[in-house]
C-alpha cells in the first residue's frame, strides 16, 4: 500500500508540472533514491515518458485511471466513424487493437464474410512482434517500454515471441518502423496474408493500431505500402486527432 501511494503522489507531482527527479522529490518529500525507483515502474507501465531533457511527463495513458473512464469505449467512439468510412472505400479487412502487456488485443475488427479467412474476432490475442499491429506500437513506444517488453517477451515460451530474444535485431526491426512510419508483416503470423499497419498518435504517444491486410497473390509488400498507406495513415491520424479533442475536452471540464 505505502508503494501505492508514493507511486499515485509522483503522478500527481509529474502532472502539476515537477518535472526533473529533484522536483518531483521536493514536492513529494520523498527520497530521489525512491523517486528514481518509482519513475522506473511508471515509465515501464506507459504511465510517464522521459523527455530529451531528462525531464518526466505524464502520457496519454494515465487518462485510463480517471475516474469513470473507459479508454477503449472512448478510442472505439473515435475510431468507428474512421473505420467505417475507412472500409466503405477499401475492400481488404483492417484491424484495431491495442498493447497489451505482451501481445496485441484486437477491439473492432471488419471485413466481408470470405474476403479473408482469419480465425480473428474482438478480444483476440496477437503476438506483437511478428505482426505488423505489434510493430506498429513498439516502434513509436518509448525506449523503457521497449526494452521493458522485449525482457518479457525473452522469457516467453511462445514461439511466436522467440524474435525477442534477439534484442539488438528486434531494436534494429523497430527502429525502421519509427524511421518509415508504418510497419509490415509478410506472412511471419498467419500464411496467407500481407500486412500494413501504422500507430495512432495522441501527443506523440502510440494508443492503438490499425491495419490492412491483403492476400499475397493480389499484390506485392511494395505495392501494397504505395496503394494502402496514405488512406491507412489518413485515417490513423483522423483517429488520434478526435482523441486529441476529446482529452482537451475532459481536461477543461
Amino acid at each position: 500500500m505505502n508503494a501505492l501511494h508514493r507511486g499515485l503522489r509522483i503522478l500527481r507531482a509529474i502532472n502539476d508540472g515537477h518535472a526533473q527527479v529533484r522536483e518531483i522529490s521536493a514536492a513529494t518529500r520523498l527520497p530521489k533514491s525512491t523517486v528514481a525507483r518509482m519513475l522506473e515502474t511508471l515509465v515501464a507501465d506507459g504511465y510517464v515518458a522521459q523527455d530529451d531533457r531528462k525531464g518526466y511527463h505524464v502520457t496519454s495513458r494515465a487518462l485510463t485511471l480517471s475516474r469513470g473512464y473507459n479508454a477503449k469505449e472512448v478510442l472505439l467512439k473515435a475510431a468507428r466513424p474512421v473505420l467505417e468510412n475507412l472500409r466503405q472505400h477499401q475492400i481488404w479487412p483492417s484491424d484495431l487493437a491495442v498493447f497489451d502487456q505482451d501481445a496485441m488485443v484486437v477491439l473492432d475488427t471488419g471485413r466481408d464474410p470470405g474476403t479473408l479467412s482469419l480465425n480473428r474476432t474482438v478480444g483476440s490475442r496477437l503476438p506483437v512482434l511478428v505482426t505488423a499491429l505489434g510493430r506498429a506500437i513498439l516502434g513509436f513506444a518509448n525506449p523503457e517500454l521497449v526494452e521493458h517488453t522485449l525482457a518479457r517477451l525473452a522469457r516467453s515460451s511462445e514461439p511466436f515471441d522467440a524474435p525477442a530474444k534477439n534484442a539488438a535485431a528486434a531494436r534494429r526491426l523497430l527502429a525502421q518502423v519509427r524511421r518509415q512510419g508504418y510497419a509490415t508483416g509478410d506472412r511471419e503470423y498467419q500464411r496467407t496474408t500481407r500486412t500494413l499497419a501504422v500507430p495512432i498518435l495522441v501527443n506523440a504517444v502510440p494508443v492503438a493500431s490499425l491495419n490492412i491486410m491483403v492476400v499475397p497473390s493480389a499484390m506485392s509488400m511494395e505495392q501494397l505500402v504505395k496503394s494502402l498507406l496514405p488512406a491507412l495513415g489518413a485515417a490513423a491520424k483522423s483517429i488520434g486527432a478526435a482523441l486529441s479533442q476529446t482529452a482537451r475536452g475532459r481536461g477543461a471540464s
